[in-house]
């Protein structure tokens, strides 16, 4: 094993006494070595990292640049509904951006989202189609499953509405 090591070291000799020569050279015109074995980063790759790739076409990334460019002098006086409404784009897609491009939105909504509303007229329509599933004899489950709603929903109609809505007897198991 030591000779085929030994054998290698030979092998390369040529080449370390080429590099010892040149490093010779380079510390005699002044130049200096660090030693700290830290190795530097090339400013073109520090460059590099700190804007993501694109992949637009050039065309592309005019018109996002344009739009950004709206968006960021509508950011201080437009809430991101209004502006998501104007730009014709989602909340997600705002919200990219901005993390994006660094743009910020102080103008809060002025109305706050409604909470959960109840509207009157689905409701009275799910009473009387909860009418037909007991005539039918169906199950709760069953009734859910027919009218594509949730079991909570049914449950808050048969309590607000006062419908007497039997529990089918359990099954023999």
């Amino acid at each position: 094993m030591i000779s085929i090591l030994r054998n290698e070291v030979e092998r390369l000799r040529p080449a370390q006494e080429e590099l010892a020569a040149q490093m010779a050279e380079y510390v005699a015109r002044g130049g200096k070595i660090d030693t700290s074995g830290q190795s530097k980063p090339r400013p073109e790759v520090l460059a590099a990292l700190k804007q993501p790739p694109t992949f637009h076409r050039p065309s592309v990334k005019t018109d996002i640049e344009r739009q950004v460019a709206r968006i960021r002098n509508m950011a201080p006086t437009m809430s991101r509904r209004d502006i998501c409404e104007k730009e014709g784009i989602t909340l997600g897609v705002l919200k990219g951006i901005a993390s994006r491009y660094g743009i910020t939105f102080p103008i809060r909504p002025k109305q706050p989202s409604p909470p959960n509303k109840v509207d009157s007229i689905r409701d009275a329509f799910l009473v009387v189609r909860i009418g037909e599933c007991i005539a039918a004899g169906v199950s709760r489950q069953q009734c859910c499953i027919q009218l594509k709603i949730s079991s909570t929903l049914l449950y808050r109609l048969i309590k607000e509405y006062g419908i007497d809505y039997p529990k089918l007897a359990p099954a023999f198991r």
